[in-house]
């Protein structure tokens, strides 16, 4: 009897071990694919805010220049484009902080928690084929 109870508890602590290392690898599957859906849309972020820098740039010119052309001189469309940026960094400066922390935050939350969605997606598709199977 004394060897059952033995037996029992070796199996125990082996389950618990083998519980533990999925436990481990789960979260580790879980890590990586959280840090690429964050690299795949910081990636995005960086590509569309480059773009939109791109834009800013020669829509700056063209109205610096437009501008300028109804002043008389183009330097005065090129100040006044100037001005306008010197305008909106203050402002950005004094409110920003107020105006971005909410939608980043939203943001990240939802990157972050975007794994839960496609975890049920994943679940259902294996539901879906094992039933076809059958």
């Amino acid at each position: 009897m004394g060897n059952s109870i033995g037996n029992h508890f070796e199996n125990l602590t082996q389950d618990t071990k083998e519980a533990i290392n999925h436990s481990i690898d789960y979260y580790k599957l879980d890590l990586l694919k959280k840090t690429a859906l964050s690299l795949v849309t910081g990636g995005q972020l960086v590509l569309k805010i480059g773009i939109l820098i791109l834009i800013l740039f020669f829509v700056s010119l063209g109205l610096s220049f437009l501008i300028g052309n109804h002043l008389g001189s183009v330097s005065y469309g090129f100040f006044v484009i100037g001005g306008f940026y010197i305008i909106m960094l203050i402002f950005v400066s004094i409110f920003g902080k107020k105006l971005l922390e909410k939608p980043i935050f939203s943001f990240l939350n939802k990157v972050l928690n975007a794994g839960d969605d496609i975890e049920e997606e994943l679940k259902k598709e294996l539901e879906h084929t094992e039933s076809n199977d059958r």
